[in-house]
């Protein structure tokens, strides 16, 4: 996560939100990760100052962190917050950014906003199923099946389920509410083709770099937490560019730019679409995209590089930062006796 001076330091948060810092040669092993079996301090962040802790031990210095983490608590902006109070410079989106992107709502309200396509859907609350599960099933029914029934704010395709029919409907909205008080049923397209794009760059500096398109394979109704991250390589599968002809990739590029610079993303961010006929849907936005959607780059830069610019970017938005006002003393004019 952290970029200390002189060295790098991988900072790696465990389920019970423990930071534990080690030499990033330490996690190269999943399992080592997963079951604790690797060097590492227990460490921690204290607010206003740019340094990691051992106990009441200072451990380093941080220059920037190198954010890598996906979900709650790292994707959605409060990690990011936590950095700001802290003075840390830290690749991708800001705070505002990352708690749209995270969250499936908030971003189509965004994406209408900004003229962009995105499936008919509907918002269901925990207290409206609950109250009135009839009307609930009248909106879903209004969408048409097959729908989608997605957690507002989770990714990895975590709480998700195709629905078929108002039987099936009840049970995937109970699996969505075990992660989220706020469901998104959304229409489910048949005969598409899911394409990725990603962006590099920084909206509020205009400065922006698009990658070639991605086309997964292999895969049926969506793409589920296993296809993403078992590393099995049937899973894996992809055509670069996208098996849609010349002209849709050209249209997937540009309304990347547009989603990346709609959210106000900073960084890097990889959109997904779905593309049926001559439509091109805007699904979702991922403002830490897996690997840092490095694969998408390949063909105009590296690994290296696209780390070297994600941190440049970082420290680019920190010192604009450092330049506004924070404290405002109002000035009380003094008048005489």
């Amino acid at each position: 996560m952290s970029a200390c001076r002189k060295q790098c330091v991988g900072v790696y948060i465990d389920s019970d939100g423990v930071w534990w810092a080690a030499p990033p040669a330490a996690f190269s092993s999943a399992n080592a990760v997963k079951q604790k079996r690797f060097d590492g301090k227990k460490v921690h962040i204290r607010p206003g100052e740019r340094r990691l802790y051992v106990k009441n031990r200072k451990y380093c210095e941080i220059d920037a962190a190198l954010l890598c983490m996906h979900g709650m608590l790292g994707e959605d902006g409060t990690l990011q917050g936590l950095l700001e109070v802290c003075g840390v410079p830290y690749t991708g989106s800001d705070v505002a950014a990352s708690a749209i992107g995270m969250n499936k709502l908030r971003a189509k309200t965004v994406f209408e906003s900004a003229g962009l396509d995105v499936l008919p859907y509907t918002r269901v609350l925990r207290s409206q199923y609950t109250a009135d599960a009839a009307e609930v099933t009248r909106r879903v029914t209004l969408l048409g099946y097959p729908v989608i029934v997605k957690p507002c704010n989770l990714g990895s395709s975590i709480g998700i389920t195709v629905v078929h029919d108002n039987a099936a409907l009840f049970t995937a909205l109970r699996v969505a509410f075990e992660w989220d008080d706020t469901v998104i049923v959304e229409k489910a397209l048949e005969d598409f083709t899911e394409v990725n794009c990603a962006v590099l760059g920084d909206s509020d500096e205009g400065r922006i770099c698009v990658s070639d398109t991605e086309q997964p394979v292999g895969w049926k109704e969506f793409l589920t937490f296993a296809d993403k991250y078992s590393g099995d390589v049937k899973h894996s599968k992809h055509k670069i560019p996208a098996d849609i002809g010349a002209e849709q990739n050209e249209k997937v590029q540009e309304l990347a730019e547009a989603a990346f610079r709609a959210v106000g993303c900073s960084g890097v961010a990889r959109v997904d679409f779905l593309v049926k006929g001559e439509t091109v849907y805007v699904n979702e936005i991922n403002t830490i995209p897996g690997s840092l959607a490095s694969g998408l780059f390949a063909s105009s830069m590296n690994f290296s590089q696209l780390i070297d610019r994600l941190i440049e970017i970082a420290v680019r938005r920190a010192r604009r930062k450092e330049t506004l006002k924070r404290v405002y003393t109002p000035i009380i004019p003094v008048t005489g006796k």
